[in-house]
């Protein structure tokens, strides 16, 4: 499973409001410079983030957007699904019907790899990311 440019950049920008939540609401603008990422990329990517709840903005001068509730309380696997869709390894197992093969020998195998995917993703918060300086 290979990330997009979409979960990356948006995983990147999470962390960067949250790393920066003391200093309020903080601009797209602030972000990409920041990050040294598409501006308008990175707007469209946080409509998306604010569509879904994990984002909240506010307009004007000091306007900007924000992490919805505590960093502690938003992990990987929220960001990733909102940007990527569901973690899978396989369609098959995101949707059995989807599979050609209903005696796959395989399919434990992936099942497998997507619950370990999971929980992986659900287990680190957005603070986790932010604590974890490299």
């Amino acid at each position: 499973m290979k990330l997009s440019t979409r979960g990356r950049y948006g995983l990147r920008a999470i962390h960067y409001l949250a790393e920066n939540e003391d200093n309020g609401y903080i601009s797209v603008s602030d972000i990409s410079n920041a990050l040294k990422l598409p501006e308008n990329y990175l707007e469209q990517l946080i409509r998306i983030l604010k569509r879904n709840n994990l984002v909240i903005s506010a307009r004007g001068a000091k306007g900007g957007y924000k992490l919805s509730r505590n960093s502690s309380e938003i992990t990987v696997g929220d960001v990733l699904r909102v940007l990527e869709g569901e973690m899978t390894s396989s369609e098959c197992v995101a949707d059995r019907n989807n599979c050609n093969n209903s005696e796959c020998e395989a399919y434990y195998v992936f099942a497998k790899i997507d619950d370990a995917i999971n929980k992986a993703v659900n287990s680190i918060t957005i603070k986790d990311m932010v604590n974890e300086k490299l």
